[in-house]
């Protein structure tokens, strides 16, 4: 029977806690994973990529993964009369990432924010061996013109179940949330740990069983002692019987993401808005009464926002029709307020002695944003 946890963090030292275990018929569970990551009506800018988490994971990295490795007897049999061997590959930094999936594209399709991830599977303990390191990351990996990539940035650590603790096995799906872990079109989100290698024990690195097994898929993967960091160029020539990159055919990380842009993203993140300040236009003009002078002059009080100062254009109009204001360029000092002056034509000027004063319409257009204020003009 499957498990979901869902993992959060609650302080600055990144502390993964679990909050719940359910356990429901598979029939529920799938249902409830859908209902879960799919997106919300109202919220368009969400949505779910990566491995669908159809099969178990069954494989993991210290035994299914495309390297030659070292052939190393089984024992008690240390001349190996049999012929029965184990392949260990070093037991250091291991970065997975999907290049290819049957059923879905692999890559990002917008630049945002990965806000939630779900990894399907579990370290796999030794038998009678020490605790095992549990310490997983997530990351965002730039492919390469030579089939390689580029890391760019890790998540914080978080803690991957251990296989037979809590009822956990290749089924079980935890959830993730990251710390503005920033995504970008065409990028890959991989899974990546420490190795956790023990003499004797964890010669291949801890088991981490999150790969299953996917006709048409293809996984990706590169091997070495702090060579999977932040900055990290893998190359796809970079091979060794031990470490380095390897193709990882009709294998499958799984691995799914919860994708945020726009609104739904950090704005600390390329391609995300949510946490901004609410945007205010360059000037600000209140509705206001102003004097116009026997020059036709009509001098308007405008608030310049910007630093060192705001340049535009302004116009009046009454009903609609735009009236000659002569030379409407204008340049305003920062942060303060100013009178702009504004010459109405003598068509606005009799209007304005008929009526005794007339609402007009003031449009001024400062670094491509339009603002519009009403103003009164009567005669001084």
């Amino acid at each position: 029977m499957a498990m979901v946890r869902l993992a959060r963090i609650r302080n600055p030292r990144y502390a993964v806690r679990r909050l719940s275990k359910l356990f429901v018929a598979p029939g529920l569970l799938l249902a409830g994973l859908l209902a879960a990551l799919a997106p919300a009506g109202a919220s368009a800018a969400i949505i779910t990529i990566g491995s669908p988490l159809s099969v178990p994971a069954t494989l993991n990295t210290a035994e299914n993964l495309n390297y030659e490795g070292t052939f190393t007897p089984v024992p008690p049999a240390p001349n190996a009369p049999n012929g029965i061997f184990h392949t260990f590959h070093y037991g250091a930094d291991t970065a997975l990432w999907n290049v290819a999936l049957s059923s879905v594209a692999a890559g990002v399709p917008v630049t945002g924010q990965a806000l939630k991830v779900s990894l399907e599977g579990c370290a796999q303990p030794a038998a009678g061996g020490p605790a095992l390191l549990t310490e997983i990351h997530f990351q965002d990996l730039t492919p390469t013109a030579n089939g390689g990539a580029k890391v760019n940035l890790s998540s914080q650590p978080f803690a991957i179940p251990v296989c037979g603790q809590g009822g956990a096995s290749g089924s079980t799906i935890t959830t993730y949330e990251p710390i503005n872990l920033c995504v970008s079109q065409g990028d890959y989100v991989g899974f990546n740990d420490n190795g956790g290698y023990v003499p004797n024990v964890y010669r291949a690195g801890v088991p981490y069983q999150v790969i299953g097994s996917a006709a048409g898929s293809t996984m990706n993967s590169f091997i070495r002692g702090n060579g999977t960091g932040n900055g990290s160029t893998i190359s796809s020539t970079d091979r060794t019987a031990n470490d380095g990159f390897a193709s990882n055919k009709n294998e499958e990380l799984m691995l799914q993401v919860t994708l945020g842009s726009g609104p739904d993203a950090t704005h600390i993140c390329a391609g995300g808005t949510a946490g901004l300040p609410p945007h205010l236009p360059p000037i600000r003009v209140g509705p206001q009464t102003d004097g116009v002078n026997h020059s036709r002059i009509v001098a308007v009080a405008v608030y310049c926002r910007l630093t060192p100062e705001c340049n535009g254009v302004a116009t009046l109009a009454v009903a609609g029709e735009r009236v000659s204001v002569g030379n409407s360029a204008f340049s305003l000092r920062g942060n303060k307020t100013s009178h702009l002056p504004m010459r109405v034509s003598p068509k606005l000027m009799a209007l304005i002695r008929k009526q005794h004063g007339v609402h007009t319409t003031l449009t001024a257009v400062v670094h491509g944003e339009t603002v519009t204020q009403t103003i009164s003009v009567k005669i001084l």
